[in-house]
């Protein structure tokens, strides 16, 4: 960060309110924004299974709260309302809170679909319309998701993961349009794949890999994940808070919407614009005009 940049935070340190911060990217993140003189409220939803993180974040200044992302929003309310009470407002909500639900797509029950999507997509969009009116209020503030490279590559096996994403994503291009004149912004972060406990909690569906897809795509792609877990990453958790930080302190109301985070990330970006840009040429020749 600029040393500029870093003068900035320590004179005039943002409330940040992360969701999904008993490992991984939240806590790195939280953790990097206390180290950097920051107000951090910390959140996850079993605070009790992780005393030491708590006892952490709370001798460095932070707080910890209880939050679930799949809560009714009257209950997420009352959890907002309590965080902005610590320190007045909400200056950064940070949406990282997550899991993938893996899969042939014809296997997937709409229990284990519609959980994906609440978690994903429902619940950031839940705790972004809470934060918005207070930012609105300030005119300023900035609302990061927590995206992935399946946001804009859907992959086999990742039918719900992917769908979930695409939906944060489009939901999030729309609300960057939407809050950028009134001082609010938006940034999408899209990440590959980082050296976190992320893949152990990625969920097989039920039924495993049905009958006619043994040997395809979707069994290769989900022994990859669930076998090979974190040993497949190639990216630093904490190089990526870092740069996620950064990002939010030196962006302006007027920087890009997106951050793709990682080397993979980037390949799969290209790979999609490549696609895209055959796509557009064949569809060129087709006239369809009055």
């Amino acid at each position: 960060m600029s040393t500029n940049a870093s003068t900035s935070s320590s004179l005039n340190p943002k409330v940040w309110l992360i969701t999904g911060c008993s490992s991984g990217l939240g806590l790195s993140l939280a953790l990097h924004a206390l180290q950097n003189n920051q107000h951090v409220i910390a959140t996850s939803r079993n605070p009790s299974k992780t005393p030491e993180l708590v006892s952490q974040i709370e001798s460095l200044g932070g707080h910890w709260l209880t939050l679930d992302i799949t809560l009714p929003e009257a209950d997420l309310a009352s959890i907002v309302s309590k965080a902005t009470s610590i320190y007045g407002k909400i200056d950064v909500l940070v949406n990282n809170a997550g899991y993938a639900l893996l899969g042939a797509f014809e296997s997937i029950t709409e229990k284990e679909a519609r959980s994906q999507m609440e978690t994903n997509f429902f619940g950031p969009m839940k705790l972004t319309r809470l934060v918005l009116p207070g930012m609105r209020k300030c005119e300023s503030g900035m609302i990061v998701q927590i995206s992935s490279a399946a946001g804009i590559e859907a992959k086999a096996s990742r039918a719900l993961y992917s769908a979930s994403k695409f939906a944060l994503e489009g939901m999030s291009e729309a609300l960057y349009n939407d809050v950028k004149p009134l001082g609010v912004r938006v940034l999408l972060a899209e990440l590959g794949f980082f050296n976190t406990p992320f893949a152990a909690s990625c969920l097989p569906a039920e039924k495993g890999v049905p009958e006619g897809y043994e040997g395809t795509a979707v069994e290769v792609m989900m022994d990859a994940v669930l076998k090979g877990g974190q040993t497949n990453a190639v990216n630093d958790v904490g190089k990526g808070a870092a740069r996620i930080f950064e990002n939010v302190m030196e962006g302006g109301v007027e920087s890009a919407l997106r951050l793709p985070l990682g080397q993979d990330s980037i390949a799969r970006c290209r790979f999609v614009v490549e696609r895209w840009e055959e796509t557009l040429k064949a569809a060129e020749k087709i006239d369809v005009s009055i």
